[in-house]
């Protein structure tokens, strides 16, 4: 049923409409990553991304494994989400595509240490060959704030129970 109401939206107008978008993204989610790529590939050709369609198409590169594709597309990217930064760091990892990161692109990676632990693991693997002393002591005090925050947190569900 995904699979028919996909192919007519990718023969259609462009995905510009809440509910088409929200039709590719349960399609995402079902696993049907290349017809998802697919109409976005067609989309792409036609228009300029919006801000959800960029992501979806990131994550559509990603998890296929089109590196080269998924580097290309980074390259492109205007609005480099949070999101879309992480997904960039572990296709760095993962890849084995050499690729270079600038200085730009793994600040924003610094950027969301203080907010996201994913970061912080990303960050430690993506500069495990720098031997950084001082930084490796900040991460591990952001660890700690990390589990302060989880405590918290556990501690107001508790009692809210």
């Amino acid at each position: 049923m995904i699979l028919v109401v996909l192919v007519s939206l990718s023969c259609s107008k462009p995905v510009s409409d809440r509910s088409e978008l929200k039709i590719l993204k349960e399609a995402y989610r079902s696993g049907h990553l290349t017809v998802v790529n697919s109409i976005l590939k067609d989309i792409q050709k036609n228009r300029k991304f919006v801000s959800e369609e960029e992501v979806l198409f990131a994550k559509t590169l990603f998890y296929q494994g089109n590196w080269s594709e998924f580097f290309s597309h980074w390259n492109s990217i205007q609005n480099k989400t949070p999101e879309i930064v992480l997904l960039y760091f572990k296709a760095v990892i993962l890849s084995k595509t050499q690729v270079t990161v600038s200085a730009n692109d793994e600040s924003r990676l610094v950027d969301l240490l203080t907010v996201s632990p994913e970061a912080c693991l990303l960050y430690l693997k993506f500069t495990k060959h720098k031997d950084r002393i001082h930084e490796k002591k900040l991460l591990l005090a952001q660890g700690k704030q990390f589990q302060t925050h989880l405590d918290r947190l556990q501690k107001e569900l508790g009692e809210k129970k």
